[in-house]
């Protein structure tokens, strides 16, 4: 039996609505605002780590593979990216605004402070891990536990986050020159910061030397073997693959000529005569964020037992390194930018921004990973297990305190007008 054609009608306009909520339904965006891009930009950091936790437990990344990974990122892909954000600008062709693609020299400037800064928080740092360890009652590990609370990951975590900040918009501007930016700090801030880990940090972790009184010359000889030993392990540690390739940049972003052979500062059209080579560069240099997550995601496969674990110094360690430590350093940027300091520095509001940006994210992140390698060719296997633990249990903390601490620096930038 036929219905009515109203019947039918209204049967049809049903569907049609129905089909028109699943189509608004499949197009759902995330949670907009300060707190939810940081839970995007956390999440996606994450994300990425999770990828080499699993290629770790089904045994693709075993620790060989684990390490020529970390050496390509460390000898290669950070270089390159380091390098290459330095030195590039937009290439959107002959009407691109000028503005876009600033003087190399006019960049340096604004960064500068960030030659200076590593000193400053990694005394903080040191004095907070002293601190802890005091409370703590682990006195014996004092210099484990303000290494571990000094030296966070500066290189591979805070450029994910950059990456990530640059492009879910948290930072008003052109998502291309705001990343570049906040780079140019970060890079900056390398030059001193690798220093002050391999050689204050090498010198916390390690057993100091036993002076011989017997025998005054043999201690006189492996003394001054001992200084030419420092001097040659404080060199390698101011001239890594990315401070070289800072350097380099600097170099050559400060003669106008030697960049403009690399990179199309003219036209803006991508055809500098040597502007193959530089994109090959970038290229590398984009594979960086992606190896270093997977590399930190392996290295978080393996899980510390339970009864190995020193409870009261590790609790300790994470409570200063993930939230007094990145509190302090919080307090006096913005102490500097309530007092007008921070204006007086930096003029430009752009750059003040991203300047709070970058000076806080480089303490709220983990310890480096780097150091657990650092305590056990200085400490031994029981140093390295100690250290492990906490670097796994700060990863742990991570998303929850980094989505936090992203979502006050961002506010606290975003304030700047």
């Amino acid at each position: 039996r036929l219905k009515p054609i109203e019947n039918i009608q209204e049967s049809l306009e049903v569907i049609a609505e129905r089909v028109l909520l699943c189509r608004v339904d499949m197009y759902m965006h995330f949670p907009s605002g300060t707190l939810g891009s940081s839970i995007f930009a956390v999440l996606q950091a994450l994300a990425m780590a999770m990828a080499g936790v699993v290629l770790a437990r089904v045994g693709i990344l075993d620790s060989a593979t684990k390490k020529v990974l970390s050496n390509l990122s460390m000898k290669l892909m950070v270089p390159c990216l380091l390098f290459s954000s330095l030195l590039t600008c937009p290439q959107g062709g002959v009407f691109q605004d000028p503005a876009l693609c600033p003087d190399f020299l006019e960049t340096l400037q604004t960064a500068y402070v960030f030659l200076f800064l590593p000193f400053f928080w990694v005394g903080i740092g040191l004095l907070a891990g002293w601190v802890g360890s005091r409370l703590s009652g682990a006195v014996e590990m004092q210099g484990l536990l303000m290494s571990a609370s000094a030296f966070g990951n500066s290189t591979g975590l805070p450029i994910v986050l950059i990456s990530a900040i640059s492009s879910a918009g948290l930072l008003p501007g052109t998502p291309q020159l705001l990343h570049r930016q906040l780079l140019s700090m970060l890079s900056v801030y390398q030059i001193a910061y690798p220093m002050l880990q391999w050689s204050l940090g090498k010198w916390l972790l390690g057993e100091q030397p036993v002076v011989d009184e017997e025998n005054p010359r043999d201690a006189e000889k492996e003394e001054a073997e001992s200084c030419w030993s420092a001097i040659q392990g404080l060199a390698a540690a101011i001239f890594t693959p990315p401070v070289v390739a800072i350097l380099l940049a600097t170099l050559l972003g400060i003669v106008p000529f030697a960049r403009a052979l690399a990179v199309d500062v003219g036209d803006f059209d991508n055809d500098a005569i040597l502007g193959w080579g530089f994109n090959a560069i970038q290229e590398f240099g984009k594979a960086a964020v992606p190896i270093n997550m997977l590399v930190l995601g392996a290295g978080l496969a393996n899980v510390p037992q339970v009864s190995s674990i020193h409870w009261p110094s590790t609790l300790a360690v994470v409570l200063v390194k993930m939230v007094i430590y990145p509190g302090i350093a919080f307090g006096l940027v913005a102490g500097m930018l309530q007092s007008g300091m921070l204006a007086a520095i930096m003029p430009n509001s752009a750059e003040s921004r991203s300047f709070v940006v970058v000076a806080c994210l480089v303490t709220a992140t983990p310890t480096a990973n780097n150091l657990a390698v650092m305590a056990e060719l200085c400490g031994g296997a029981k140093s390295k297990q100690a250290l492990s633990a906490m670097i796994f249990l700060m990863y742990c903390l991570a998303p929850f305190s980094l989505t936090a601490w992203l979502s006050a620096i961002v506010t606290l930038s975003n304030g700047i007008l």
